[in-house]
């Protein structure tokens, strides 16, 4: 790994990366979907941040530009799955309603960390597990691709005849006139309106 990386700068080298939201990534075609119980899972080894790690680098500026973004990122990590409560705290007193957290709206109220500039990610909580996560396992809970993946690229249509076998939610799209990143995020955000409500 390149030591000039974010991961390397950040110290987050070793590390999977989730977001507790719908998709976020935007150069993203595909996606999957894993229940909260991962993080229970590994709760020991987990943290979490109420903002994306990369965009510290990329993207946001810190209330104290001088403050390397590595002593930034460590002073605002918190324990997983303990995160889920600052979340709750969140959704309730930054946004208009909870649901535009999900959605991917801005918050009216900047709330208490400082980041600003970037997109949806400096508020969208990240998790970070060391290691390895399994994929096939029963954490997973839905799997996304765009219909043409699935269809045209045997890895996929074989890991979603293996969901299909497992009973493990897994949606193909069409992408008309769209990006694969936008129609993953709009097959994901209808998913988990379908799972509230």
């Amino acid at each position: 790994m390149p030591t000039d990386c974010t991961e390397a700068l950040l110290g987050t080298a070793g590390t999977v990366f989730f977001y507790t939201a719908p998709f976020r990534y935007p150069h993203t075609g595909c996606g999957l979907l894993f229940a909260h119980t991962l993080e229970r899972f590994h709760g020991e080894a987990g943290v979490a941040t109420p903002f994306d790690s990369g965009g510290l680098v990329k993207c946001f500026t810190r209330p104290d530009p001088a403050e390397p973004p590595k002593e930034f990122l460590a002073r605002h990590e918190l324990p997983v799955p303990d995160h889920r409560r600052y979340l709750a705290l969140a959704m309730r007193a930054l946004f208009h309603r909870p649901e535009d957290y999900i959605e991917g709206m801005e918050p009216h109220l900047p709330g208490p960390i400082g980041l600003t500039g970037g997109d949806q990610r400096r508020w969208t909580h990240e998790v970070r597990l060391p290691d390895q996560v399994v994929v096939r396992g029963h954490h997973l809970q839905a799997a996304f691709a765009p219909r043409a993946r699935v269809i045209g690229n045997p890895a996929i249509k074989g890991f979603f005849k293996w969901c299909e076998a497992e009973g493990i939610d897994h949606i193909s799209f069409d992408t008309p006139g769209r990006s694969d990143f936008e129609a993953l995020q709009r097959e994901c955000l209808a998913y988990i309106r379908q799972q509230l409500y």
